[in-house]
């Protein structure tokens, strides 16, 4: 991406990544992170904490020594365009493997509480257009909305857990370690799974005005482990440890047993509204972001829209693919949490790997030209 035009602040960035990734840590990830860990899970969400503000300072060091154009053009530039292919394939297989995760979970949910006399293939084509409107839109407007939604999903889930405080029991917390550390240390993969994906900010680096700082990371990281510890213990503490387990969207049975005095009740159409913001903004936000790889050169922050158009062919073939449900959520158990946490430690280790390589190279060009010049007549 050359020429690229700075359109947003790392504040707007920031709102983007909380609602996208938010969503997954709020969501996908609690569920999983009860069958993994149990009563225990809530200790591997604080756990994983500290193992994550070490990852991020190495996320931070990328950003930091990488060019104005980003990371992974960068690697196009210095280590040529086969090198760049290898490293970014993975990274396109993770946005749009995401991307189908998402949008089929959304589908799930929404026909199994809201629109369960409505057809699957139109809640598709809805949400297809929405999306693709979204990715086609750019990210800066993408950064925008989020930064009108997020107040209004941040204060529906300040709401719930205020109001839902009365049917909590701490007690239900405890005992802990009962199993002994491998559920807490399986949970901690599951977590990490959530919080890694901070790592993504590396593809969002081009497109911000000023340089991101270590402060922004480390509250986006805090506010991710919040985001899942909040809901987590929450469920735990209204609903037992056992039978939080036995639901499939542990966040949303707290709003159906909301209840405000004796009339006031089945408010659970909020969670709708904070539900839609996350994924819409995330299914739209991965798919441009997977476009991004295959653009070249690039003036404004849209894509082609042929590329859009092929990215969402993509999308509707992975999800013409039929798959019983049970099955669906067994993958992302077994597979696609486990892999997207391997994924993204790795690439993690490997960006900090070649940026240190990368500089130390550039430290010791400038030392053997300082040298010639001086040994020069």
């Amino acid at each position: 991406m050359q020429n690229l035009v700075k359109v947003l602040i790392p504040r707007q960035l920031m709102l983007l990544m909380i609602l996208s990734t938010g969503l997954l840590n709020h969501v996908i990830l609690i569920p999983n992170l009860l069958t993994a860990a149990g009563r225990d899970s809530w200790l591997s969400v604080i756990a994983a904490y500290p193992i994550s503000v070490i990852l991020i300072c190495l996320i931070y060091y990328i950003l930091k020594n990488s060019t104005d154009d980003g990371f992974f053009p960068m690697l196009r530039k210095r280590l040529g365009k086969m090198m760049s292919i290898l490293l970014s394939i993975p990274v396109i297989v993770f946005l749009l493997t995401s991307t189908y995760i998402t949008f089929r979970d959304l589908v799930i949910w929404l026909n199994a509480f809201f629109l369960a006399d409505s057809s699957v293939l139109l809640i598709n084509i809805m949400l297809i257009i929405v999306c693709f409107i979204m990715t086609q839109a750019g990210v800066k407007y993408m950064a925008i909305s989020s930064g009108v939604l997020l107040p209004f999903v941040m204060l529906f889930g300040v709401f719930i857990s205020i109001t839902n405080t009365r049917l909590k029991e701490p007690g239900l917390l405890f005992p802990v370690l009962a199993d002994g550390f491998e559920p807490i240390m399986i949970g901690i993969v599951y977590t990490l799974s959530g919080l890694l994906e901070v790592y993504i900010i590396l593809l969002l680096q081009p497109y911000s005005q000023k340089s991101f700082k270590l402060k922004h990371l480390i509250f986006l990281l805090t506010l991710l482990t919040g985001l899942t510890l909040g809901p987590l213990t929450a469920a735990i503490m209204e609903f037992g440890p056992e039978e939080a387990t036995r639901f499939l969207y542990p966040a949303h049975e707290q709003w159906r047993v909301l209840s405000i005095g004796e009339y006031i009740s089945h408010l659970d159409f909020l969670a709708l509204f904070q539900w839609l913001s996350g994924a819409l903004v995330r299914i739209g936000l991965f798919m441009y972001l997977a476009g991004t790889f295959f653009s070249a050169k690039k003036k404004h922050y849209r894509l082609n829209p042929k590329l859009v158009i092929i990215l969402y062919l993509i999308l509707v073939g992975l999800i013409s693919i039929k798959i019983e449900t049970y099955t669906f959520y067994q993958f992302i158990y077994k597979y696609y949490l486990p892999v997207s946490m391997v994924f993204f430690l790795s690439y993690i280790l490997l960006s900090a790997l070649i940026v240190l390589v990368l500089k130390k190279r550039d430290e010791k060009h400038g030392k053997n030209k300082t040298s010639k010049v001086q040994s020069s007549p």
